[in-house]
């Protein structure tokens, strides 16, 4: 049983390193270009497609969480961070794609026609049968990221940075 297990985990971690090669690599040829789209498939179906945003000519330059923020019918208001850590061995897998999303999406100003169908997903996730929903916001907190100097490179934790605020949508709910 022990040798069945590792067989199967290595079959795993193998598969999993070569969709990462063949998602990253140029399409010089026929061979990797088929094998591109194959992969590319399948990471975007798994939920780990690589993202070279930090790395590229044009890095991000800010810095940003999400949260959102319900209002119920009592008065009471919530304020829920959307890009949590999940808990559990497996929970970070489980989560992986809505994690991207949120990520690559919510936190993004360009990304807005994605903002109902968030707001929709949010209404389900936190609604409460007793005391309803009466207004939901989707929030960004973000800082601009400042360039490194030539002559010295700063500390981040010295680097001074000012925390925005936005809100991304509103939307009150009907009864």
């Amino acid at each position: 049983m022990k040798r069945l297990t590792k067989y199967f985990l290595n079959t795993l971690i193998l598969m999993y390193l070569g969709i990462i090669y063949f998602t990253g690599v140029p399409e010089t040829n026929t061979l990797n270009s088929r094998m591109k789209q194959k992969a590319m498939n399948v990471a975007f179906a798994v939920g780990i497609w690589p993202s070279w945003s930090m790395f590229a000519p044009n890095p991000i330059k800010f810095d940003s969480k999400s949260f959102v923020e319900i209002t119920y019918k009592n008065g009471e208001i919530k304020e829920y961070d959307v890009e949590v850590e999940p808990k559990g061995i497996l929970a970070p897998f489980r989560k992986a794609r809505w994690m991207k999303y949120s990520q690559d999406n919510l936190r993004n100003p360009s990304q807005r026609a994605l903002l109902n169908p968030a707001i929709q997903y949010f209404r389900k996730k936190y609604e409460n049968k007793t005391n309803p929903i009466v207004s939901l916001q989707i929030k960004r907190k973000w800082a601009e990221v400042h360039p490194f100097s030539d002559q010295s490179i700063p500390s981040i934790y010295k680097t001074p940075r000012v925390q925005k605020n936005e809100v991304l949508i509103t939307k009150k709910m009907e009864d």
